[in-house]
This record gives structure tokens, sequence and C-alpha cells, in this order.
């Protein structure tokens, strides 16, 4: 069973960046299969978020690895 993430939206937004860039990392290895797990965990993170507590940078972001992943499936 893995930790339980802290409840704090902020600790957990950072927590979706770095799974962003993770994403990144591994794309740009050309490893998709995990840029993709990655890109699960991290939209998973943020879409977990309490209502009011989302950020309109993070979901471009978000958005736009996904344009990438598809782009290279």
């Amino acid at each position: 069973m893995p930790f339980p993430l802290p409840l704090d939206p902020e600790f957990r937004k950072e927590v979706v960046s770095l799974w962003m860039d993770d994403v990144e990392d591994r794309l740009a290895q050309g490893d998709l299969e995990d840029a993709e797990v990655s890109w699960k965990i991290a939209n998973t993170i943020y879409l977990e978020l309490p209502p009011g507590e989302g950020c309109l940078e993070t979901e471009a972001r978000l958005f736009g690895l996904r344009v990438k992943l598809s782009q290279h499936h």
C-alpha cells in the first residue's frame, strides 16, 4: 500500500509538478510507456484536489503533456 500524501493542496500541486517533470524526462529518453504511467499519476493526484484548489497553469501543462504523449503513440 502506498504511503498516503498529506492533504495540503499546495503540497499535492508540487507533487503533481514533480510527476510532470518525470513525464518530460521520460519523453526525452524515449520511454513512452513509463511517461504514460507518470502522466496518469500526475493527473490522478491533480483530480483529487479539493474543489476550488485547481490551477490553470498546472491544467495547461497536464494537457500539453497529454498532447505530446498522444503524438508519440
